[in-house]
């Protein structure tokens, strides 16, 4: 009998959903628009997209998301273009209304999106004890491509962008780059971001949110220690964005990520290639230039629609934070199985719901995890947590469990073939 953790929980491809520029109320496109046409002469149209983005608005999007099972990643950006911190207060908007959308955030995004801050500003570098811009006058996602060689101020941007969330009870799962932020020292930001969100947080496998590929999508761990049980994951998104994009007035494509007949667009290949689907949208779009627009929502909807009609039952696909997607990925690449005959022998430096184990070789009738029989079910449909599901066309079969410590025993009953080897 052999055993192997599959790539994806409960062998299934994760889908997500990637916001990007949200924060509170404030649309801070429209200040990031007007700022830096002077520094570079573009004319974008910022006296065309909205000042704010109504909370009605938000909370509208976050139900449909929560009531549809749609899970992701929605930024929270901490200090909006330099305008102030939201843990003390913002201009143009009242201590009521910022109280409230915190707390709508709380009540209706949290539960379907990890919240994360998309470093301080999103426009300009602040120096992070007082979030007022530098005399240089560097932006975050240009002059901060490539970190400055001073870990420890990149440490407290980071940390102080983290703080902010805190304070206000959206204590952030992992950190996403304005921008090109971070980008051309990839190996130096990961390190630092995992070491400033946990310090803020404690989470032990905070992850970055920072590439997109069209090609190969992975979920790649940084700097595991298997001591310590600590590591950075890193969640790639798979697709551009044609939902309004960062503008709020840019391309809108259905098709570009999945055609009527199912078949065309990016994600039914990324899907089928068993790579994590993970889109990358920007808030400006799914709101558009006023409240009857919505560009970028209506488009979503016909997408997920879609992606239902692709995978009705749910059998192949399963919407996930990037958060549980990075960490299944550091639980499996830290983890270390051994099997004895009929035993699965887990070593779980770092803990993860749903563990997912292929068994091939063997005609399985029964699976028990440290004394806690799994149920039987007879169709992918069903596979969830606490279940194990005989595989129809071959000896073998998928088993799922959310394990209660770090080293675990699985016990398989059933027929190994003659020639099965451990």
């Amino acid at each position: 009998m052999q055993a192997e953790i599959t790539r994806h929980a409960l062998d299934r491809v994760p889908l997500s959903l990637i916001i990007d520029d949200s924060t509170v109320l404030v649309n801070l496109n429209y200040f990031f628009m007007r700022d830096r046409n002077r520094v570079d002469g573009e004319g974008r149209r910022w006296e065309d997209v909205p000042v704010v983005h109504p909370e009605s608005f938000t909370r509208e999007f976050a139900q449909f998301c929560l009531d549809s099972g749609v899970r992701g990643k929605f930024s929270v950006v901490p200090c909006p273009a330099a305008l102030g911190r939201i843990d003390e207060g913002l201009p143009l908007v009242d201590h009521r209304q910022l109280e409230s959308w915190l707390a709508m955030c709380r009540e209706v995004i949290r539960p379907a999106f990890d919240i994360t801050p998309e470093m301080i500003t999103h426009t300009k570098v602040v120096d992070p004890r007082t979030c007022t811009p530098v005399e240089s006058e560097a932006w975050e996602q240009y002059d901060w491509e490539a970190l400055p060689d001073d870990e420890e101020l990149v440490h407290e941007y980071i940390a102080t962008a983290c703080r902010i969330l805190d304070n206000v009870g959206l204590t952030p799962e992992g950190v996403t780059s304005p921008g090109g932020f971070g980008g051309r020292t990839l190996e130096y930001y990961a390190r630092v971001a995992g070491d400033a969100v946990r310090d803020v947080t404690g989470n032990p496998t905070p992850y970055f949110f920072k590439r997109i590929s069209s090609n190969e999508v992975d979920t790649p761990v940084w700097y595991a220690d298997r001591d310590a049980g600590t590591a950075v994951g890193e969640i790639i998104a798979c697709t551009g964005d044609w939902t309004g994009s960062w503008t709020g007035y840019g391309e809108v494509n259905v098709d570009r990520y999945i055609t009527g007949d199912l078949q065309g667009g990016c994600l039914p290949a990324i899907i089928d290639a068993g790579d994590p689907a993970v889109l990358c949208s920007h808030w400006q779009g799914f709101y558009g230039l006023h409240d009857d627009d919505r560009r970028g929502f209506r488009a979503f909807k016909t997408i997920l629609r879609r992606l239902c009609e692709r995978d009705p039952r749910g059998e192949r696909t399963r919407w996930r934070k990037p958060s549980a997607i990075t960490t299944y990925a550091c639980m499996r690449e830290m983890a270390t199985l051994a099997t004895d005959g009929m035993r699965v022998d887990l070593d779980l430096a770092v803990p993860a719901p749903e563990v997912t184990l292929r068994i091939d070789g063997a005609r399985v009738h029964g699976a028990t995890v440290e004394g806690r029989r799994l149920r039987r079910v007879g169709s992918r449909t069903g596979f969830e947590d606490g279940t194990f599901l005989p595989l129809p066309d071959r000896e073998g079969a998928l088993v799922a469990f959310t394990p209660r410590q770090r080293r675990v025993q699985v016990a398989i009953e059933g027929v190994t073939r003659p020639d099965a080897t451990a």
